[in-house]
C-alpha cells in the first residue's frame, strides 16, 4: 500500500510540474560587459539592476494576450545579500518591475527571498527567487508555485568600488491553480485509500 501512496504522490507532483508554463522571458539585451544589467556589491552585500535603453524584448507567452513587448524596461530593487559560503549568497525580499517603453506596467515580480551563485562555472552566475508573486494588468488569475530565474554572464569586477556587473537573461514560470489542485487532490486521494486499507 505504501508503494501506491508514494507512486500517487509522485505522479501528482509530476502532473503539477508538467503543467507549468513560461510567464515571461527575455534574452540578454546588451550582449557586452560594457552595458550591464545586474550589479552585485559584495562589499556592501547588495544586488540591484535594471534596463532603461532600447533593445530589451520581453516575451510574454504566459500573460493574457501573450506576445512580446519591444523596448521593455525593468528595475530590480536593491536587495540585501547574506554570504552562505564563498560565491553563494542568500537574498532578502524585493521586487522586479517590467514596463513598456512608455513606462506602463507590464509585469511585477515580488519575492520574499532568493539565492545567488556567482561564477558557478563556465563563466556564468545564477539567481533564483523564492516566494514569488506575479502581478500586473495581464497576469492571469490563479497562478501558484511561481518561479523566477536569472542567468548572468560577462562579469566585470571594478576593484575601486568592489562591484561586479553582469549582463543577464531570465525566465519566469508558474503553475495554474487547477493543476495544483489536481496534484493536491491526487495526493489526498492516495492518503484516503491508505486509511481505508
Amino acid at each position: 500500500m505504501k508503494i501506491w501512496i508514494t507512486a500517487g504522490m509522485a505522479l501528482a507532483s509530476v502532473a503539477a510540474m508538467a503543467n507549468s508554463f513560461t510567464v515571461a522571458t527575455f534574452a540578454d539585451p546588451s550582449g557586452t560587459s560594457s552595458n550591464p544589467v545586474i550589479y552585485v556589491d559584495v562589499n556592501a552585500f547588495i544586488i540591484y539592476g535594471g534596463w532603461n535603453q532600447p533593445g530589451l524584448t520581453l516575451e510574454t507567452p504566459g500573460l493574457i494576450g501573450g506576445g512580446s513587448v519591444s523596448n521593455a524596461q525593468f528595475t530590480m530593487s536593491t536587495t540585501s545579500l547574506t554570504s552562505i559560503i564563498s560565491g553563494v549568497y542568500a537574498m532578502g525580499s524585493g521586487t522586479i518591475n517590467f514596463t513598456d517603453s512608455s513606462l506602463n506596467p507590464v509585469l511585477n515580480i515580488a519575492y520574499t527571498k532568493g539565492l545567488v551563485v556567482l561564477d558557478g562555472g563556465a563563466g556564468s552566475s545564477d539567481l533564483r527567487l523564492d516566494g514569488v508573486t506575479f502581478s500586473g494588468p495581464n497576469v492571469p488569475a490563479g497562478l501558484s508555485q511561481e518561479m523566477y530565474n536569472f542567468s548572468f554572464a560577462n562579469s566585470v569586477y571594478d576593484g575601486n568600488t568592489f562591484i561586479t556587473s553582469y549582463t543577464a537573461s531570465f525566465t519566469s514560470s508558474a503553475v495554474p491553480e487547477p493543476a495544483s489542485m489536481i496534484a493536491l487532490g491526487a495526493g489526498l486521494l492516495a492518503l484516503a485509500r491508505r486509511r481505508r486499507a
